[in-house]
């Protein structure tokens, strides 16, 4: 297996993830998306664009992780991959909410939640209506926030026993108002 084998670079780009050297990681994940770009894998490419977007993050650089996702969802979406194309746009919004871009954010976790709903992961339909309804609270709108929460509860088809605690607390109030 060569130095240039993109699933060779993938490996090492996880390895290094794994073990928290973030700089090397960033490395590699850069260096198999362009080998799976010009193996013509664009799937695989987008993939390792959007783990280098998290490693960037990490970082500390939210601009580089929005350049390195930024677009990856057509490719998702070209590939009928929804679950993918959703979190693609979640890592979008993790990014221009570190870069202080909160309406772009709060729109863009609104776009992934569509697509993670039509594709029915749970774990990341709920991890996503979180972090909508964190930021939503930094915003001030309350309200909006326990929806964004509720809404993602709903939406999930699958739901562990905290999962369905939650969800049915958050039911409470409305079934106390008959609103539900």
């Amino acid at each position: 297996m060569s130095e240039s084998d993109p699933t060779h670079l993938e490996s090492r780009a996880l390895k290094a993830y794994q073990d928290g050297e973030l700089e090397e990681a960033a490395e590699s994940f850069a260096a198999a998306r362009g080998a799976y770009d010009a193996a013509g894998n664009a799937t695989k490419a987008a993939e390792m664009a959007n783990s280098f977007s998290v490693v960037q993050l990490k970082l500390g650089d939210a601009e580089q992780a929005l350049r390195a996702a930024s677009g990856t969802e057509v490719v998702f979406l070209e590939a009928g991959d929804q679950g993918r194309a959703g979190q693609a746009l979640g890592n979008q919004a993790a990014a221009l909410e570190a870069a202080g871009r909160l309406q772009a954010a709060e729109q863009t976790y609104r776009q992934s939640l569509e697509f993670l709903t039509a594709a029915g992961d749970a774990e990341l339909i709920r991890h996503t209506a979180q972090a909508l309804s964190q930021l939503l609270l930094r915003q001030g709108k309350t309200a909006e926030a326990v929806f964004a929460m509720q809404g993602g509860l709903e939406r999930s088809p699958k739901l562990g026993l905290r999962g369905r605690l939650l969800r049915w607390l958050m039911r409470l109030p409305l079934k106390l108002q008959n609103r539900f």
